[in-house]
């Protein structure tokens, strides 16, 4: 192994450490050498750098940095600790916030361990203008201790000494709540400061079965909920020394909400994981991959969106209480900017995919917009009424809400009745808003609703007797394979009117987001979205004395050719366009 000697070489911090080779590191290149025999005290930049000012010799001579070593060579490096000190310091991104003899406050970035900041609180002391003594290498620096605890992920306050007088002097402050820890917070939900306001350490022990120990006395059996503090050494009544403050909320696309508290912590170290778990049992957990948080599924950080923002102590040398404060960091800011933008553009998406799905009109029926969301549900149902053919009908999230595209079914049935006495039959009826919108518009016209929901037929004698048409509409439970056979009793009928679920199961899948509000009951059908014009052809071929006059359908976009197959043996009389264009009803006549 080759030995190392150390000797002054001239003024400042600047010294020679020479070292002799042997037969195990001859053969190496000088570059190569120099590169593992310093990277304990230097970064890699420093020492390329001393290699480019030529300050490393062979046997007293300047050599390339290419030349290979001999045995019995003797390598000697100038070295400036200082500069290696200071290197090393660069690639540590701390800011010192307080300072005072024996203590700093230093600011660390996420990503920096408890070791690296130890060893920057006694490097900081070393390059700082007070200190005039003589500068070691720089992994022989003497850490400073951290008194509160250092994650590695977040972005925090770190308190430093350089005794342990003073660490135990710090520690007795946090102890008896003389250190206030102030944290912002990102969490998941919508928290409620009357909600957080009467949260205590008893409630929360209470909720998990437990009972918080009232006395110092040594306790045979923990609950495993005080366990969790037992193995953190941190006191059963640790959450009665929280303070939380609801800063914002925010809507966001993934969350739902996402709102930023503030919270004062006393009497721990570890402030950032007591947070942690008090937003967890109160069912808001902090947004992020640490212990007790909850990942936010479009952020990919591996820490928590926390970070300190003040610490307030007595200072151990005067009597004078310290405070230093940060901003919030942009980080947790520009997240919140980030949800509430996302949160609007999936609120453009939900209501395009609804109108592309249904082909409805551009234009809007004012403030009951159906496709409007308001507070993340449709306007529709927060409302409770929907506007459809220039009449206002009450809806609920039983029903699905109607569509302007739907008015074109609507008026096909109104020109086949024609001024004349018809017998209407409308399957899933839903709110009945097309049956009632063709009995308001024609005279001498009556008819019957079919939905298989029960819940949905209460809405429609709802909507029946607000435009007073008790008289002439009826709603009866049934469903689109046997209404036929069931309601033989109540035909003939001369016109069947008919909006089936026609989403496939694969298209609703990608449609989740959008149609999470309207029943899927009213929207998806088996069979690529033919599943109900199948049960109606079958129900009515072997019924067909119920039907006089004509079926109208309404169907999706593009699927007219499908319709058509499954109707081919019966006549197609009509087929009509919405008004942007798109085919959407067909009107088939019984095979005579």
């Amino acid at each position: 192994m080759p030995s190392a000697i150390e000797s002054n070489a001239g003024s400042g911090h600047l010294f020679t450490k020479e070292f002799s080779i042997d037969e195990t590191t001859a053969g190496r290149k000088l570059r190569a050498f120099i590169l593992t025999k310093l990277h304990e005290t230097h970064v890699r930049a420093d020492i390329i750098t001393i290699l480019r000012q030529n300050r490393v010799r062979v046997n007293g001579e300047i050599m390339s940095d290419t030349y290979i070593l001999q045995p019995h060579d003797s390598v000697q490096v100038d070295i400036d600790n200082l500069e290696a000190i200071k290197g090393r310091l660069r690639g540590i991104d701390v800011q010192v916030k307080h300072k005072e003899p024996g203590l700093m406050v230093l600011l660390k970035s996420p990503g920096i361990n408890k070791q690296a900041i130890e060893w920057a609180g006694a490097a900081l002391e070393m390059v700082s203008d007070a200190f005039c003594g003589e500068v070691p290498e720089s992994n022989k620096l003497v850490p400073w201790i951290a008194v509160n605890c250092v994650e590695k992920a977040i972005r925090s306050l770190v308190i430093l000494v350089n005794s342990q007088r003073l660490h135990q002097v710090m520690l007795d402050q946090i102890s008896s709540g003389q250190v206030m820890f102030t944290i912002s917070a990102l969490c998941h939900g919508k928290v409620e400061q009357t909600h957080v306001d009467k949260t205590t350490a008893e409630s929360l022990a209470s909720a998990a079965n437990a009972t918080l120990p009232h006395t110092s006395e040594e306790i045979p059996y923990l609950h495993p909920y005080l366990m969790w503090f037992k193995h953190n050494d941190l006191r059963f009544d640790i959450f009665d020394h929280v303070r939380l403050n609801v800063v914002s909320v925010t809507e966001s696309s993934t969350a739902g909400y996402l709102s930023m508290v503030s919270g004062k912590i006393a009497c721990s170290i570890n402030p950032g994981l007591v947070l942690r778990r008090l937003m967890l049992e109160l069912g808001y957990p902090v947004a992020g991959n640490q212990s007790h948080a909850k990942p936010l599924s479009n952020h990919r950080d591996k820490g928590s969106l926390l970070a300190f923002t003040s610490i307030e102590f007595l200072s151990p040398n005067q009597p004078t209480n310290i405070v230093v404060s940060e901003d919030v960091p942009p980080k947790l800011t520009s997240v919140c900017v980030r949800e509430a933008k996302f949160f609007v553009q999936k609120q453009e998406r939900a209501q395009k995919e609804i109108s592309n799905m249904f082909a409805d009109t551009s234009e809007t029926d004012g403030l009951d917009d159906g496709l409007t969301m308001v507070n993340g549900k449709p306007a529709a149902y927060v409302t409770g009424r929907k506007q459809f053919c220039g009449y206002i009908f009450g809806v609920t999230p039983d029903t699905l809400i109607p569509r302007p595209s739907t008015e074109t079914l609507v008026a096909t049935v109104v020109e086949l009745v024609d001024q004349k006495s018809a017998k209407i039959l409308d399957l899933g009826t839903g709110s009945g808003c097309i049956l009632l919108s063709v009995l308001l518009q024609t005279a001498n016209t009556s008819g019957i609703g079919v939905d298989i929901s029960s819940s949905a037929l209460s809405v429609a004698q709802a909507n029946s007797s607000l435009h007073r048409m008790g008289s002439r509409a009826t709603f009866i439970q049934s469903t689109f394979s046997s209404f036929a056979s069931e309601l033989a009793s109540c035909g003939p009928f001369d016109i069947i009117a008919c909006n089936p679920p026609y989403v496939s199961a694969s298209k609703i899948t990608r449609m989740r987001e959008a149609m999470e509000h309207e029943p899927l009951l009213a929207f998806v059908a088996e069979d690529g979205g033919y599943q109900f014009y199948r049960d109606i052809h079958s129900c009515l071929s072997a019924n067909l004395s119920i039907l006089t006059g004509s079926i109208a359908f309404e169907i999706g976009k593009n699927m007219e050719k499908g319709v058509r197959r499954i109707f081919a043996d019966w006549t197609e009389v009509a087929a009509k366009r919405d008004s942007r264009g798109y085919l959407r009803v067909l009107v088939f006549k019984p095979p005579s």
